[in-house]
């Protein structure tokens, strides 16, 4: 999708924001360089860790005499693990430990975090629908409605923008504002109507075009990827606007409140990481409760 079409469709998109792969055969093992202290290998590394990331599948992890770590890809059928080992492959500079350790123990985290606001992030809840957070399978929040093929495409998107913006090396918060500013420059707010997964990731990572659910599932799905814990939540029929999602990101312990699509729509940045005030005086409303996180203050 060519810029001067997005700025075009963006004026129109305004008044819906909140108030305002690979043939080339290639090795399934990789080397990285040495570890660091920052680095979460598995604590068996040594004699053979499996990591798990939910966007390269399982890994073997080996530590060699020389210091360095020897990856094993068990799914090197995935079209983004193809598309990793392309990369590596033809020379990127990529710090696979931290690629690969993100997107699987911070992973953990977030699935524990997010039992709770099942009921706020996808139509689905309770036990049939815990096993779909930080996960590519078929009914997850990135796509309730997306085949194992969408899934798929979904998953080699959030691996390309990961190696592409290199975001293993970044902050929680260089992360965040990266995946915002991406989904920015990649995606045109859609018109109404769910065609073309608009709802969804795919709609928002493979079509490029998405309404306010696809762009917050979008970032779920890049966040998720990246170590950033994140929601998805969604309006409730008090809010001036229904059937409308956005995000809760956490930068340093905190939550602070996200809208991509509001601030596509208006190319600005007026609903990023800002509190729950600030948005409910946009006339926004959603279903709380102890467990769903709190955005207590806009951050500066």
């Amino acid at each position: 999708m060519k810029m001067q079409t997005k700025k075009q469709m963006k004026k129109g998109a305004a008044i819906l924001c909140a108030g305002l792969l690979l043939a080339v055969p290639v090795s399934a093992e990789a080397k990285s360089g040495s570890g660091s202290d920052s680095t979460r290998v598995p604590s068996d590394a040594v004699s053979g860790g499996v990591i798990h990331s939910n966007v390269y599948g399982e890994v073997l992890v080996t530590r060699q005499e020389d210091g360095t770590y020897n990856y094993t890809f068990f799914d090197d059928d995935w079209p983004a693990v193809q598309e990793l080992l392309r990369a590596l492959n033809s020379g990127a500079k990529i710090d696979l430990d931290k690629l690969l350790t993100e997107s699987s123990t911070s992973i953990q985290k977030i699935t524990t975090d997010d039992k709770t606001a099942i009921p706020n992030d996808i139509v689905n809840s309770g036990a049939a629908a815990n096993a779909n957070r930080g996960s590519f399978a078929v009914g997850s929040v990135y796509g309730p409605d997306l085949s194992a093929a969408e899934i798929q495409q979904v998953q080699t998107a959030v691996s390309s923008f990961m190696i592409q913006n290199n975001v293993a090396s970044m902050s929680d918060l260089r992360k965040v504002r990266t995946a915002h500013d991406y989904l920015m420059q990649t995606c045109i707010p859609a018109p109404k109507g769910n065609k073309n997964h608009a709802d969804n990731a795919w709609g928002a990572l493979i079509y490029h075009e998405a309404n306010a659910n696809g762009y917050a599932r979008a970032m779920k799905a890049l966040c998720d990827a990246m170590g950033v814990g994140t929601y998805v939540i969604s309006a409730n029929n008090n809010s001036s606007l229904k059937d409308y999602m956005w995000n809760v990101v956490m930068i340093n312990g905190e939550w602070f409140i996200v809208d991509v699509f509001c601030d596509d729509s208006t190319s600005s940045y007026a609903t990023y990481l800002i509190s729950d005030s600030a948005y409910r005086t946009l006339g926004m409303s959603w279903n709380t409760g102890s467990n769903v996180p709190v955005a207590k203050r806009n951050y500066q």
